[in-house]
Parts: structure tokens; C-alpha cells; sequence
């Protein structure tokens, strides 16, 4: 028998029960009989020690949570990002439509204005002969009126003042003795002309002082009663009623603030009508 098979004799040997164990050495101790395995026989592949089944269903969690996390916060990103493109592109687009409706209402009123002024100079450019000449006629119009205004006050004011001689002719004396009391005196023997009525009542009252001073009175049917004139080597004084009266129209003629020429040259020939000093 061979060392080897007394061996696995004495291995067996001691295997049995009731036999004495004696302790093995480590190297002993993995020491293991090789046999040849069956050929029908599969060998199953040793453990390598890799991680369990487990251990990779754990793993591959934890990475599929990863995954996802990574997916969710890459979506919120990109939510807020739209999100902000969209607050930011509306906003851009409130303040760009706000600020180019101002800008266009802007321009819009300004070719409006514009325009109306266009229009309205085309519209009114045949119409300024015409308002010229309304103007013109409101003027003539206004200065006709006033004189007419003027001719009516004149008019009343003579028929009043007529009333009033005619209530009171002893007028007639104040005329006589402001004319024989005026400065420089009369030269020569002066001749007082009067109305017959207003001649006596003169000759009654002032007779005494026309004496004295060297009148002489002299009645005129012609003479409107409340007026007299008188003549002498130094001139002629004209108390007449007409020439008083014309006095007193060019008077207030020459007071209106806008006289026309007619105006003026009315009261130049009211002027130019009485000779000397007119005593109103």
C-alpha cells in the first residue's frame, strides 16, 4: 500500500467514533482531498464576495432616488427659469405697450393739433375778408350810433333848454350883464340887439346901467328870444341862441373819445360859423 492511501486510512481511522482525535495543524486543517468531480456534475461558481442581493437592491434605490431628486430640482430649475423668462417677457411687454401707447397718444394728439390748426386755417382763410369787413361795419355801425346818440342828446338837451327860457326869461339879463361887464370894455358907443320882449325887460331892469355905460338897445324881431348881439368899433360879440347852442354842440363832440373826421370837420365848420367870442 501506498504512504497515500495509508494516509487517508489513518484519516479515516481516526473518524471513527470512539477513536482519539488529535488536533490538527492550520496547514492541516485546509488540507483537502482532491477528487476528481463527475463529468454530469455542474460547478456552482464560488463566491467572489461581492455585495448581496440586497445590498444592490439598496444601492440601486438609493440611485434611482438620486436620479429622481436630480430630475426634480433640474424641472423646478427650469420652471422658475420659464417662469421667470415669462414674469420678465410680460412685464417687458406691460412696460413697452404702456410706454409706446404714451409715446403714441403723444404723437396722435400732436398730429391731431396739427391737423385741426391746418383745417381750421383752411377753413377760416376765406372768412377773414368777411370778418374784416363785419369788423369794419361794427366800427362804422358803433361810431353811426354814437352819433346819433350824441344828435339825440343834443337835440333833447335844446328842446329842455327852449323849455327852460321859456319858464325862466330873466336869463336874458345874466347874458346882458356878463357882456356889459366883460374885460376889455366895449370901445364907442355899443348897440345891443335883442328880442322886442327880451328888449323891455332888459330896458327895465339894466336900463339905468346900459345908460351909464353907453348902450344903446335895439330890438330885433329876428332875434330868437334868450339871445342877444352886440356890435361896436372894437367888434361884435355874438350871445345869440343859435351861436350859444353851436357852442355847445362842438363842445360835445370834441369830447367823445372817437370822433371821426366827419366829427372833426363838423365841429370845424361849428367853428368856423360864429365870429369872435361866443358867451354859451
Amino acid at each position: 500500500m501506498s504512504d497515500t492511501n495509508r494516509s487517508d486510512t489513518s484519516r479515516s481511522d481516526t473518524s471513527r467514533p470512539g477513536s482519539q482525535s488529535l488536533p490538527l495543524h492550520d496547514s492541516e486543517a485546509s488540507w483537502r482531498r482532491w477528487q476528481m468531480d463527475e463529468l454530469s456534475t455542474t460547478r456552482q461558481p464560488e463566491s467572489d464576495g461581492g455585495p448581496s442581493p440586497s445590498e444592490t437592491a439598496r444601492r440601486k434605490a438609493a440611485f434611482q432616488r438620486q436620479a429622481e431628486q436630480r430630475a426634480l430640482r433640474e424641472k423646478v430649475i427650469e420652471q422658475a427659469r420659464a417662469q421667470g423668462h415669462r414674469e420678465g417677457f410680460d412685464a417687458g411687454h406691460a412696460e413697452g405697450h404702456a410706454e409706446g401707447l404714451a409715446k403714441g397718444f403723444e404723437e396722435g394728439h400732436e398730429q391731431a393739433r396739427q391737423a385741426f390748426e391746418r383745417e381750421a386755417r383752411e377753413t377760416l382763410a376765406p372768412m377773414a375778408p368777411l370778418a374784416m369787413a363785419f369788423s369794419e361795419a361794427l366800427s362804422q355801425l358803433d361810431e353811426d350810433v354814437a352819433n346819433e346818440l350824441v344828435e339825440l342828446a343834443l337835440a333833447t338837451g335844446r328842446q329842455l333848454a327852449g323849455e327852460a327860457l321859456k319858464s325862466r326869461p330873466r336869463q336874458v339879463l345874466e347874458i346882458v350883464r356878463g357882456l356889459l361887464h366883460s374885460e376889455p370894455a366895449m370901445a364907442g358907443k355899443p348897440r345891443l340887439w335883442l328880442h322886442p320882449l327880451d328888449h323891455k325887460l332888459v330896458q327895465q331892469h339894466l336900463g339905468q346901467e346900459m345908460d351909464a355905460a353907453g348902450w344903446t338897445l335895439q330890438p330885433d324881431d329876428a332875434m330868437t328870444r334868450g339871445g342877444c348881439r352886440v356890435a361896436s368899433a372894437s367888434g361884435e360879440l355874438d350871445a345869440t341862441w343859435e351861436s350859444r347852442w353851436e357852442t355847445v354842440k362842438r363842445q360835445v363832440r370834441h369830447r367823445r373819445p372817437a370822433a371821426t373826421g366827419d366829427g372833426d370837420n363838423a365841429s370845424r365848420s361849428d367853428s368856423g360859423s360864429g365870429s369872435g367870442s361866443d358867451t354859451p
